[in-house]
């Protein structure tokens, strides 16, 4: 099925069924959410107005932003819950600091921490066990059909490339020193499924940081870094003295990515790997009839170089 059409379909659902909490009297009405990818997985379930308070990372869509904030996912505020009266409390794996979730466990507040499921194979699965978690599961259905189309294109690009890049993960820089991802990050995970090998994943496990020895003997062919709230990486990967003689500056291959759209691990990440594929393996076609539901981010040296706007 189309995407566009998917997405129609579940409008129309979602508005001639609203499976709200007023209709659902056991259905939690006072959400408090601590991390991004859940709150952009009740926004997209139609089921906002009963989220009352969200961590600093839920930043999709904006007008989250506007809700009463309980601090950053690893150091929420168990004060500033609770002045909430919460009758649900959601919370991602990172969610923190321990005591602040110890402590709120013993208050006997309805905490429920996401442990499973957030990674990129497991969102179906965290979508369902929210719209489970809100008594919606047929809205969880609909929207978890909506992202096979994503699935698809994916696939469809695997099937065409003939090689796998080389690909280094900027996530910042921080004192002039890069901090990248090694092996069991997400970002290793979301590079091997886009048909990429993660340059430093021998070497490095976690978020590390990495020396100029150390990068120049990797030498990437591609380079992925995050942008944030308009923030522009991509001058300055440029030019540390880590990169500007890798393959991936020699030949514009320095691409800039929102957060939130490719780690979040939200509805929206299976298409961010369908660009973030594209962006490996540029000469692959997508699938006739898909198109992007959402704002593509990319942004590469290439583009600047030329003064074109990216059209991914």
């Amino acid at each position: 099925m189309k995407p566009l059409l998917t997405y129609l379909i579940f409008m129309i659902f979602a508005t001639a069924f609203p499976l709200s909490a007023a209709t659902q009297p056991d259905s939690p009405h006072r959400v408090v959410v601590s991390g991004g990818s859940i709150t952009e997985i009740i926004y997209a379930l139609q089921e906002q107005q009963r989220i009352i308070g969200v961590d600093s990372t839920s930043v999709f869509p904006a007008s989250a932003t506007q809700k009463p904030q309980i601090g950053y996912v690893r150091r929420i505020s168990a004060e500033g819950i609770l002045s909430l009266n919460p009758d649900l409390v959601l919370g991602e794996s990172d969610t923190g600091p321990k005591k602040v979730v110890e402590q709120l466990k013993k208050t006997g507040v309805n905490l429920v921490i996401l442990n499973e499921h957030d990674n990129f194979l497991g969102i179906e699965k965290k979508i369902k066990n929210i719209a489970q978690l809100l008594n919606v599961p047929a809205k969880g259905d609909v929207l978890v059909q909506s992202l096979q189309a994503d699935r698809n294109a994916l696939a469809h690009i695997l099937k065409q490339a003939k090689t796998k890049p080389n690909v280094l993960f900027v996530l910042s820089v921080r004192s002039d020193q890069p901090i990248v991802a090694g092996a069991g990050t997400s970002a290793n995970e979301l590079i091997t499924a886009a048909g990429g090998v993660n340059a430093a994943a021998s070497a490095i496990t976690s978020w590390k940081p990495l020396s100029t020895e150390a990068a120049l003997a990797i030498n990437p062919d591609i380079i992925i870094t995050m942008g944030r709230h308009g923030d522009d990486p991509l001058p300055k990967i440029e030019k540390l003295a880590h990169f500007k003689y890798t393959n991936a500056v020699k030949n514009g291959q320095v691409h800039s990515f929102d957060g939130s759209y490719l780690l979040g691990m939200g509805p929206r990440t299976p298409q961010a790997v369908v660009e973030l594929a594209h962006t490996f393996h540029p000469k692959t076609r997508l699938p006739s009839g898909y198109n992007y539901q959402f704002l593509q981010t990319a942004q590469s040296t290439t583009d600047k170089a030329t003064n074109k706007t990216s059209d991914l």
